[in-house]
């Protein structure tokens, strides 16, 4: 009898020879066998099992979520773990310990030499950033020097077309979660208490946008951005429940079975079988042969192709592109993988996370993917820095691609110079930019948006692009501040005390934002001038005496102060130095009830870059120590890293 190529793998691979790791992860790539799988961990210890985990992730989020669980599995013991996966990409991330490669006629296994098991510290890849910008010039009509960046140098994907301005509309959207310790944990990172309710604003498409004629439309973005939301608004229906006592093949209501079967490359062996005896990737396929049976004028696909691997998703593509322009229907597909666009041959693709849209004049097919060998060698990240041309267009490039990943939500300083972070290929992967620094310090500036996206969140890109960026401010003999209350970006500065040097807000609460306190500012004021509805206890308005706060008896330096005329909605000026015993009303009556998070607020002191436009490459920490040090040693305000430079 001939066994199966499942059987036949199962009999190849030894798990007993498998030495007892503590962490050994496994792969394979190809088709999926999880129940063979399954059967074969059976003589593994104790641990985990996962079936395509990171198949329903585009490939930089799947890079991402690998580089963290490689980062986790170095730091804590989990047992073994199996996972089961078609992306071979991840490889390099995961650093596992084995790979079982399925292919048509055997099982070959893979050892890593420096897998999770043999690895005392996670290894992360290398990422580097090479920027055009020149220096940072200060000043009325000031900003970055340097090569412009615009998004119009970029399409949506590799194919020509015509944007469609006013194709989407932003909405905003509520939902609800339980709290529980995990959301707890990750509520840590915001500036605001988390009560389970979550606002998500989200791109919606416009019906009349679609005014031109076309058979198949793509709907683009990340995990999150609204896919299926905008599917629902061409009639996506509820999925089909199958009946497990039939086969696929009886519950597919079309005339030419073999035909449709065809056009989603699935065999007509597996339908025969029932929907449960599928693998994950055939139960896709059949899925996608019982949404072409539907009669109506308009079919739509939600996460198409995401479960199977990009050469068996391009020889769908491909094939059920004929099938549909010969029925004469309309096709809606929506997915995380943009090659989809190409190799389907659509008439219009629609950027969910961006709300832009394009339609498409290139109807020529895509090239197939690339062979990917399994590899362990470490991944490399090569990025680009290009800085934005005005301020006008910062705030619109951050308003549309970035505000929705910024935890926080005030008004954005008028002058932002930003810097626009992609990939050698144009994928958008960061956005950084300063703003003047209010205040009494001269040729200062404040570093006041730095957003990661989140499938490139992982690899230290923020603190790489900051230190970059201060780099080039300082070289321009400027001083660069730096606040924020993101705890693993805060922890880095401090941690490299001969590049950020803490200031005297370091380490204590963080209070209301710039942007937030000039605009109560601007309410008091043109409330008082409305006449006088501003007033807060404890304030004078138009000569009207109320009580002022209390102070200690021997507090004598602050009698005039008492008797004096105070300004509206600001507490008195305590020129002793001390504190009144109890805080003052008015101080605190216009302030939201929120729980501050602790403040990181650093300078940076390290060196300049002077005009480098070569990659970012890492630094030697022994050689920046030396160069700080006599900056340290003559500095006033930290006498304790003076203390520590001398130990």
């Amino acid at each position: 009898m001939q066994l199966s190529r499942a059987a036949r793998w199962r009999r190849e691979v030894d798990f007993s020879e498998i030495p007892g790791s503590r962490n050994a992860l496994f792969a394979h790539s190809g088709e999926a066998f999880p129940r063979a799988l399954t059967r074969g961990a059976r003589a593994l210890p104790a641990g985990s099992i996962g079936d395509d985990r990171f198949a329903m992730v585009d490939a930089e989020t799947a890079h991402s979520l690998c580089t963290g669980l490689h980062r986790y599995l170095c730091q804590h013991d989990c047992g073994r773990i199996l996972l089961a996966t078609c992306k071979k990409s991840v490889l390099p991330f995961l650093q596992p310990d084995f790979v079982i490669e399925l292919l048509p006629d055997k099982a070959v296994v893979h050892r890593n030499g420096h897998g999770i098991s043999a690895l005392t510290s996670p290894m992360r890849p290398m990422v580097s950033i090479n920027t055009a910008v020149e220096r940072f010039a200060g000043g009325p009509g000031g900003g970055w020097r340097g090569p412009e960046e615009s998004l119009d140098d970029m399409p949506l994907q590799s194919r020509t077309g015509q944007r469609i301005p006013g194709a989407s509309v932003r909405e905003e959207f509520q939902v609800s979660v339980g709290l529980d310790e995990c959301t707890a944990a990750v509520s840590k990172a915001f500036d605001h208490p988390f009560d389970g309710s979550i606002k998500q604003k989200c791109f919606r498409l416009k019906p009349e946008a679609l005014s031109f004629s076309w058979s198949i439309g793509a709907i683009i973005g990340p995990s999150g951005s609204g896919k299926s939301t905008n599917l629902k608004n061409f009639g996506q229906g509820l999925p089909f429940q199958w009946d497990p006592a039939k086969s696929v093949w009886d519950q597919l209501p079309y005339g030419d079975k073999k035909k449709l079967l065809e056009a989603v490359t699935l065999g007509e062996a597996a339908a025969r079988r029932s929907y449960d005896q599928l693998s994950a990737g055939e139960r896709s396929l059949a899925q996608l042969a019982r949404s072409l049976c539907s009669n109506g004028s308009v079919i739509t696909v939600d996460e198409f192709t995401s479960l199977l691997d990009r050469h068996r998703a391009y020889q769908v593509c491909t094939k059920i592109h004929p099938f549909i322009m010969e029925r004469g229907i309309q096709l809606v597909v929506a997915g995380c993988h943009k090659d989809i666009a190409d190799w389907l041959r659509v008439n219009w693709v629609f950027e969910a996370d961006s709300g832009e849209l394009l339609q498409v004049q290139d109807f020529t097919v895509g090239s197939p993917p690339p062979r990917i060998a399994v590899s362990f060698e470490v991944p490399k990240i090569d990025l680009v820095m290009r800085r934005l041309e005005t301020s006008t267009r910062s705030r619109n490039i951050f308003a549309s691609h970035f505000e929705a990943h910024h935890y926080m939500d005030g008004l954005l300083p008028t002058g932002l110079y930003g810097q626009l972070i992609r990939t050698t290929s144009g994928e958008l992967v960061a956005f950084h930019a300063v703003s003047a620094q209010p205040g009494q310090i001269h040729n200062a500036m404040r570093e006041s948006r730095l957003v990661v996206l989140p499938p490139w969140q992982g690899y230290g890109i923020g603190p790489r692009a900051s230190t970059l960026a201060a780099e080039l401010i300082v070289a321009s003999g400027m001083r660069l501040f730096c606040k924020t209350s993101q705890e693993a970006l805060g922890s880095h500065r401090s941690k490299a005390p001969y590049l950020w040097r803490p200031t005297t807000t370091n380490g204590k609460p963080m209070t209301a934002s710039l942007s937030e306190g000039f605009t109560r500012k601007r309410k008091r004021e043109a409330k008082r001038l409305e006449g006088g509805s501003a007033r807060h206890e404890g304030d004078v308005v138009d000569n009207i005496d109320v009580e002022p706060p209390v102070f200690d008896a021997d507090c004598v330096a602050c009698v005039r102060e008492r008797d004096g005329v105070r300004r509206a909605g600001r507490p008195p000026k305590h020129t002793c130095g001390r504190a009144p015993k109890a805080p003052l009303d008015n101080d605190i009556a216009h302030r939201r009830p929120v729980v501050r998070r602790v403040c990181y607020s650093h300078e940076y002191i390290g060196p300049g870059r002077h005009q480098q436009k070569g990659p970012v490459e890492d630094v030697n920490e022994e050689e920046l120590k030396a160069s700080t040090m006599l900056k340290l040693m003559t500095t006033e305000q930290i006498p304790e890293m003076a203390e520590i430079v001398l130990v």
